[in-house]
């Protein structure tokens, strides 16, 4: 009986070391929405368009300027801010996390400001489509790590890693 006691307190150790992994994965989420990262994932592979499993400059090209062509709420050819904050209203909206990555409200307008005015390299008050496509070819520059000229989904995701605290990243 003895003998048999230790046994019995190694397998139940072994089997809560066993489920560990399992216990500290997140919750599945109950809005039925896909969370971020399948979401990225299927942006990803909507802008692959020879569904290679890579995007090549081209196809980021494409889906940057798709983009700029749904902001650009009246049709300009440029990109206000005040454009801007209503994409940041609607994204805003559709949020499946609850908000836990969302950053306090007071420092949101700061932060879209600085990426606006990044992106505004004449620093004119406008984004034109030449000023956002200069800022897709940096972006896949600095993802294209092993300089191959195509984007795998992980080149992006470990790009977006080092931007972000590793507890934002999902």
């Amino acid at each position: 009986m003895n003998r048999t006691r230790p046994l019995s307190v190694l397998l139940a150790a072994a089997l809560c070391l066993a489920m560990a992994p399992a216990l500290a994965q997140e919750a599945p989420r109950s809005s039925g929405k896909p969370d971020r990262q399948t979401q990225r994932r299927a942006a990803f592979d909507q802008s692959d368009m020879n569904k290679d499993g890579y995007l090549d400059r081209g196809e980021s090209r494409a889906a940057r300027e798709a983009l700029f062509g749904r902001l650009d709420l009246n049709k300009d050819g440029k990109l206000t801010p005040d454009e801007a904050a209503a994409a940041r209203r609607t994204r805003a909206s559709r949020r499946t996390d609850g908000g836990l990555n969302a950053a306090p409200a007071a420092s949101r307008p700061t932060r879209a400001q600085r990426a606006f005015e990044r992106l505004d390299a004449d620093k004119n008050g406008t984004v034109s489509l030449a000023e956002w496509t200069a800022a897709d070819s940096a972006f896949f520059d600095r993802c294209d790590t092993n300089k191959d000229g195509k984007l795998a989904f992980d080149e992006c995701r470990r790009m977006a890693s080092r931007r972000r605290p590793p507890s934002v990243v999902q």
